[in-house]
């Protein structure tokens, strides 16, 4: 015996004007550093940390650290 159930791909850019749905779980990590007065801050924080990051892998052609920059986008499914 088989159910039918239906879903739905969404996805949303995570980048410093991202705000949470109001549906996001409390204990997501994104959503905290997107939620206060301090939102954008926090954002903009995380993103230079990211990017410092990954340049620092990619140290051997990339002498200043400033070569590369990450793009995130938050997927998520809605299942029925």
């Amino acid at each position: 015996m088989s159910k039918d159930f239906t879903f739905a791909i969404k996805s949303i850019c995570f980048d410093e004007d991202y705000r949470p749905s109001d549906n996001t779980r409390i204990t997501t990590n994104f959503a905290n550093l997107a939620r206060g007065n301090s939102r954008q801050e926090n954002l903009r924080n995380t993103f230079r940390m990211i990017d410092n990051r990954f340049n620092a892998l990619a140290h051997w052609d990339n002498p200043k650290g400033d070569r590369y920059t990450v793009k995130l986008e938050i997927i998520s499914v809605e299942m029925n």
